[in-house]
This record gives structure tokens, sequence and C-alpha cells, in this order.
């Protein structure tokens, strides 16, 4: 699956690797305890997610919530996804809610047979219903599903130094001979063939399963490696790389990269042309919870217009209401409409997973 150390909650200084694993750790060994008081015990929620910078602006918006309903919520920060639903798994009874991404609802769906997560009640959810757009409600992740309502929008596009760099508008510029030696990419064989398919405008899944589409997206991810110089597996490696000038190109989460030039670095972030892979991110109720109740209040609250604008631009992800204000159309990440992103086929894709892994090795060794 597509796991980043916090997804696209990005940190604006780079966190101990040590520090999360202690965390995880702690999570798997401890279970109820580590959480305090979980679901259905006191005036408490308990909501698990990635850590970063995009789960300290839920935590000071949700208490917000807290002080209208006398109800705390307590925050679990786990690496990504696939950890995620292993404690819920493990756990059923330990947590309310998450917000798992698009791959993270496959995952779920493939593995956990669709159980760890309740069938959403819609009518309980009269804001989101009504003021988040009805493209982004059945985007393809959760389109003909209940497990999930939409969150916010994030993607895998291109940063650049402009200071070093005139401009990128395409998949096509990264392979520019005077960037040679100065390029950064995702160390994630899927995502790296889902933005070679944006490249060729290609259907990811078609391209999976079809023999000479497969080769097609090979090559092109051979031609987009031509001038890098290292992967990066955690959001706040390509940032340090940018920071550092070793790096003038990265593929990157526009969300980071908003951080670094609000703290001054003359960076800019594109979603090429072509287009470039979704990694969109969702909520979701686990199924054990005893307090659906609250959790149903809470995102209500949050999807309020009002409330909503506030938490995309503390944490640089747009959630897509309807009617958007300029401060919310102009995050690097927006974009108008699901088709203007490209999104993996997951169940398509992970059927291929390891012969797309085999042949991006094969590619990095080059």
């Amino acid at each position: 699956m597509w796991e980043d150390s916090n997804g696209q909650s990005g940190s604006r200084s780079p966190r101990s690797t040590t520090r999360r694993r202690v965390l995880q750790t702690g999570a798997v060994t401890t279970g109820i305890a580590i959480a305090g008081c979980l679901n259905g015990s006191g005036d408490s929620l308990t909501f698990i997610s990635r850590g970063g910078t995009t789960q300290e602006a839920e935590r000071e918006k949700f208490e917000e919530w807290s002080e209208e309903s006398g109800i705390e919520v307590t925050h679990q920060e786990a690496a990504g996804d696939t950890e995620i639903l292993n404690l819920i798994a493990e756990n059923p009874d330990a947590f309310d809610f998450t917000n798992p991404s698009s791959s993270g609802l496959t995952l779920h769906r493939s593995q956990y047979d669709g159980e760890l997560f309740a069938d959403i009640d819609y009518d309980r959810l009269p804001n989101y219903r009504e003021n988040i757009q009805e493209e982004w409600q059945n985007s393809p992740a959760i389109d003909g599903h209940d497990d999930g309502i939409f969150y916010y929008i994030s993607t895998q596009g291109i940063g650049y130094n402009r200071d070093q760099v005139d401009e990128i508008t395409t998949w096509e510029d990264i392979k520019d001979n005077g960037l040679e030696g100065t390029v950064a990419l995702i160390d994630n064989a899927q995502v790296r063939f889902g933005n070679a398919c944006a490249a060729l405008e290609y259907d990811t899944g078609e391209a999976a399963t079809d023999d000479a589409m497969f080769e097609d997206v090979i090559a092109e991810m051979e031609e987009q490696h031509t001038n890098v110089f290292g992967y990066w597996t955690a959001g706040n490696e390509f940032m340090q790389l940018m920071r550092e000038d070793q790096a003038y190109v990265a593929s990157a989460w526009g969300g980071r990269v908003q951080v670094m030039n609000e703290d001054g670095y003359n960076v800019e972030y594109v979603i090429p042309d072509e287009g470039c892979v979704a990694h969109t991110n969702y909520f979701s109720i686990v199924e054990n919870s005893g307090k659906k109740e609250d959790v149903y209040d809470l995102l209500d609250w949050l999807y309020d217009t009002e409330n909503a604008i506030e938490l995309s631009t503390r944490h640089n992800y747009p959630i897509p209401i309807t009617d958007p204000p300029e401060e919310l159309t102009s995050l690097f990440e927006y974009v108008d409409h699901p088709d203007d992103l490209t999104w993996i086929d997951w169940p398509a894709v992970l059927s291929e997973r390891e012969r797309i892994i085999e042949r991006f090795n094969e590619i990095k060794s080059l």
C-alpha cells in the first residue's frame, strides 16, 4: 500500500523515526491502556490518525467542539493506514473514528472485509451533504461505498525551487537535461506507476493489466528517473533535500511545500498539466464505537462552512466546500474537480504489485 510516515500531514520540523516507532510499539503492546479512557467510556472520543501538523490542526479545532459539547477528543498517532487498521482490528473497542486515505479504504475492504468501519448514516451529517461539493462526495474512493465520507484533497505533484528552476508545468519538464542530478522522487512503486500513468494520460487499472500499456508506463518511469539522484520515503525527507538545495525538483505533497513557502523558502508546487495521483483523505467511524452519536455530532460540526475553511487553512489541505473562498482555492493542493486528478485503481494495481515493485527496483538500480 501507499505509506508515508504521516501521509500528507506534514510537520514543520522533522520528527524522530525512533520516537514514532516507540509510539507505534507502545500502541500495539498496551492496546487499550495507551489510549486512556477509550470509546464508550466517559465523556471522551478517541481519534486515531497520522501525526504532524495535520493532527495538530485537528487537535486545536476539535478542542473548540469539546468546549461546546463537554466531550474530550483523545488523539492517538500511528504511522499510516496499515498500522491504523491493524490497531483497530486488534482493539476494536478502543477507537471511535479515524481518517484513512483512499488506499487505506481499499485495504479496509480487501483485507478486513469492510468490517472495521460502520456504514455512514448520512442523515446525521446535514452539513456534509449540504456544504461539501457533490463531486467530492462521489469521488472514486467512496463512490458506491458507505464506509467513509470525504475529508480533504491531497495530491502527489511536483515541488520545485524557484531560485533554481524557471518553471515546471508538465511531467516532461523533470526530464530536462539542465536538471541532471537535482531531482528527488518518492520511493513508492505504486505511486511512481500512478504518476507515470498520469504523464501518459493512462487509466491506472488498464495500464496495470494490459501488457503493452504496462510496458509504456515502465518506460515512462525510467525516463522520469533520468535526472534523479535519490528517492525519499517520508515527506520530511524531500523537504530537507529542498531546504538544503540538494533537490531543485521533487515529487511532493502540496501541503508540505506550502509550509516551506510560508516559512520563507522560494518554492512552488504544481499539479502537472497531465495531472497527478490523488491521495485524498476521509473520515470513517469505527464499527464497535459506543459513541457514534457523538462522532456524528463532531463531524457535522466540522463540516460547517466556517469550521471547514478554518481547519483547511490550518493544515493546508482543502476541504472542498461549495462556493469556496479564495483562501481555500489558493491552497497549493486545491483542484476544482476529482477528474483533474489521476486516481489509482487500487485493486487492479495491487494485483500487479510485485511486478510493479520488481520493475521499479530495476529502474532505481540504473
